[in-house]
């Protein structure tokens, strides 16, 4: 009896010391386990900002008025918008006609509006002025500013345009910097005869030849102009002879910028997205603008217009509407050695980066 007590004593201690090695084993596992949680918040956090996830915006509701009636060029903000687009990035947007880029601009420093489509030289006059304004993208890194002249007469240098006749508008940028165009490229201004007429009128003399040249943009008279004379065009780039203007400018009010920098942000990436669309698909694009115009939109000439625009967009590994600060340079050094300006300005004064991801 005192053998079996004995050994039930022993055979219970060694219960109760496992059961208590198995107690211990159970609470290390929890601290590891407790003191591995911290470390999963920090990795949360990089996947989120790995993925770019944008904070919300501060105001959803925007407008963005453009500077003139609609034309192939503007297809991506209303692409941007029909695709739903502008919603994924939590902005509902709406996208407005215009009458001129003073005006645009005008009703953007006022902030009757939130965002503006503009040339540059508006912008960069603005703020000169005093205008509390930023350049805040701009989605032609090549200028579309041209002269097109037919392909029996063609116009390939500045210097071919001696001997010739070239119609232009009145007040177009090209008129204001034609001067200076000739005279830094060598050319005798008093062997061109320059035509200054009203846009109906350019476009009447061109079409019927009545002027050897004139100058438009590529991105729409271009293939406006083939289309309706059933023939290819030359056309002879300003920005292969030192002058390229940007364009398709997005400008918004100081004021807008402060309050606004998150949907300021979204919007940019939402449009980055709108564009990258609206050019790897010109033709569906074209058919949303009809959809949207069905008046005025020519399909055929809105994809083609599109697809100049798209030549025009190149930003390498950078995101599509990155501000090029050597191009902003020597755009303003054009406008003020041409009288546009009273002198360069420092580009921190009317542009910035800051609000792409």
């Amino acid at each position: 009896m005192r053998k079996a007590f004995c050994s039930l004593v022993v055979l219970l201690s060694l219960v109760l010391v496992f059961v208590g090695c198995g107690n211990g084993e159970t609470k290390e596992t929890s601290r590891s386990e407790t003191s591995q949680a911290p470390s999963a918040s920090p990795s949360s956090e990089s996947a989120t900002a790995s993925t770019g996830e944008l904070p919300p915006p501060e105001k959803s509701k925007l407008t963005l008025r453009l500077n003139w009636k609609f034309k192939g060029e503007f297809a991506p903000f209303f692409v941007t918008k029909s695709k739903g687009i502008f919603e994924k990035y939590g902005l509902d947007v709406d996208v407005l006609e215009g009458t001129s880029s003073v005006q645009t601009l005008q009703v953007v420093s006022q902030n009757k509006d939130d965002i503006g489509v503009t040339s540059t030289v508006e912008p960069l006059q603005g703020v000169e002025k005093g205008m509390g304004v930023k350049i805040i993208a701009s989605y032609m890194s090549r200028s579309p500013i041209q002269i097109l002249s037919f392909s029996d007469n063609p116009i390939n240098t500045p210097k071919d345009l001696e001997g010739k006749t070239l119609a232009t508008s009145i007040s177009s940028t090209f008129t204001n910097v034609y001067d200076q165009f000739l005279s830094v490229n060598g050319v005798d201004a008093s062997k061109v005869k320059l035509v200054k007429v009203e846009t109906g009128a350019r476009n009447t003399l061109f079409l019927n030849k009545e002027v050897d040249g004139v100058a438009v943009f590529s991105t729409n008279e271009y293939p406006m102009f083939e289309e309706k004379l059933g023939q290819k065009l030359t056309p002879l780039y300003m920005a292969d002879f030192g002058f390229d203007i940007a364009g398709l400018t997005l400008v918004a009010s100081d004021k807008f910028l402060q309050d606004n920098p998150n949907a300021t942000k979204r919007l940019l990436a939402a449009l980055a997205e709108g564009f990258r669309y609206t050019f790897d698909h010109p033709e569906e694009a074209a058919r949303i603008a009809k959809g949207i115009f069905p008046d005025t939109v020519d399909e055929k000439l809105t994809a083609e217009q599109i697809k100049r625009t798209a030549e025009l967009a190149i930003f390498g590994d950078k995101p599509i509407g990155w501000l090029d600060e050597d191009n902003l340079k020597k755009t303003a050094e054009v406008l003020a050695n041409s009288g546009m300006l009273k002198e360069a300005p420092n580009p921190s004064d009317y542009y910035t980066n800051g609000f792409f991801q």
